[in-house]
């Protein structure tokens, strides 16, 4: 495989329907995410650049019903032949990642429109389709600093989107994350931030580091650990451990966020994990330093002065059966499909201002009594100069002027 150059969007988010819930201390909002391609930041006609890929949407449905009965399997294989399709697709990059429409599944929605609930499945279309969720959030003096801004619900729901308690799935919790435009304040070094992002499909820890200094201002950094995807010792409290048994450590299941397709996140280029059928996959060059996971925040206000969020999506298909030689010679293979970096670089210039404001504030608090009594001492002094210096001007009687008499001679 070859990493193309990257292909940068601005993410823009909003919050709207802000309401505060007074009676429990909580605020519900609205959050929009949409992209805004940047030109002056990418390649000249980097979308309209002609690519070779796997075809996901073929092979994800292959790998989703590995499970399934003999004539299930019958009626895959006959809409794939029906469909006159591949396993391997050429497509531009822009089709690839807003306007993938493979023959497979333009077949299969005529047999079984049920079963695709879209025949467009650009990996950037499929993650910003629903732009919209509905977040509840803590606040105020009930909380106190130290859950400032952490998340009640997610969708009305405190799990993952696609994980239901009433069907009993795995609690995969979101409680007391953020989706990091925000931390809890009055940070310090054993603080953990919870990090949430639906992409993801799951809220991850974050630990401190180190502190840094970002202009100004001096930031503590709290980095995603690479044993983060590893699995739990306690298996049933795993809610990303997999569908077709055990995943490896490293790698985290995201397929109730998927549609139930067998997708998996990993660290990008696997850094940092040496899967067992990863040696299937060349092309991978794993680099810390531009790969791992990382937020730099204000300790007081838990403002993100940097953070960068990087993971790879890929496909993980077991060992298949039943299928055609060209499908069946993808078993057992963890396929990349996209490794995805958000990075919030700086703030706007008013909010470090106010920042450094607070800062020095805060450093003078501690003699602002000194100084006022100095002030305040100095301030009567001149009062009782100016006050005693009148009474002595009043108590000086005006000279008395005599006209002198003129003589005649």
């Amino acid at each position: 495989m070859q990493e193309v150059v990257p292909i940068v969007y601005r993410e823009i988010l909003e919050h709207d329907n802000v309401t505060f819930h007074e009676h429990n201390s909580t605020m519900s909002y609205v959050t929009r995410r949409r992209l805004v391609f940047l030109p002056d930041r990418n390649v000249p006609g980097i979308l309209n650049k002609t690519i070779i890929v796997p075809n996901i949407s073929l092979l994800g449905v292959a790998a989703r019903m590995e499970n399934d009965n003999f004539f299930m399997k019958r009626g895959f294989n006959f809409i794939y032949s029906m469909s006159g399709d591949t396993v391997f697709s050429r497509m531009t990059i822009y089709d690839y990642l807003w306007n993938t429409r493979p023959p497979f599944l333009d077949q299969a929605r005529k047999f079984v429109p049920g079963m695709v609930p879209s025949d467009n499945v650009g990996v950037l279309k499929t993650m910003y389709e629903d732009h919209e969720d509905h977040v509840n959030v803590r606040h105020g003096k009930r909380y106190g600093d130290d859950q400032f801004f952490m998340m009640n619900t997610y969708d009305y729901e405190p799990t993952v989107p696609g994980f239901s308690l009433a069907k009993g799935d795995c609690f995969a919790s979101i409680l007391n994350s953020s989706e990091g435009a925000t931390y809890p304040q009055n940070l310090d070094e054993q603080s953990v931030l919870i990090y949430w992002r639906k992409t993801l499909c799951r809220a991850v820890p974050l630990y401190f580091e180190r502190r840094v200094q970002k202009g100004p201002l001096t930031g503590y950094k709290y980095v995603l650990p690479d044993n983060s995807y590893d699995r739990l010792p306690d298996s049933d409290a795993d809610c990303y451990k997999g569908q077709f048994g055990l995943l490896e450590d490293g790698m985290t299941d995201t397929s109730k966020c998927s549609h139930d397709v067998p997708i998996v996140a990993t660290s990008p280029h696997f850094y940092a994990r040496n899967f067992s059928n990863a040696h299937k996959i060349t092309g991978m060059i794993p680099d810390r330093e531009n790969q791992h996971s990382y937020a730099i925040v204000d300790p007081s206000f838990g403002i993100p002065l940097d953070q960068c969020a990087r993971t790879q999506t890929n496909l993980a298909i077991p060992e298949l059966t039943g299928y055609s030689a060209d499908i069946k010679r993808f078993s057992d293979m963890i396929i990349p499909m996209f490794w995805i970096e958000y990075h919030q670089q700086e703030l706007p210039i008013y909010i470090i201002r106010t920042l450094q404001a607070f800062y020095v504030i805060r450093d003078v608090e501690p003699y602002l009594p000194y100084v006022l009594y100095v002030c305040f001492m100095l301030l009567l002094a001149v009062a009782f100069r100016e006050a005693a210096r009148y009474k002595m001007q009043g108590k000086i009687s005006p000279t008395k002027y005599t006209k002198p008499q003129l003589t005649s001679l």
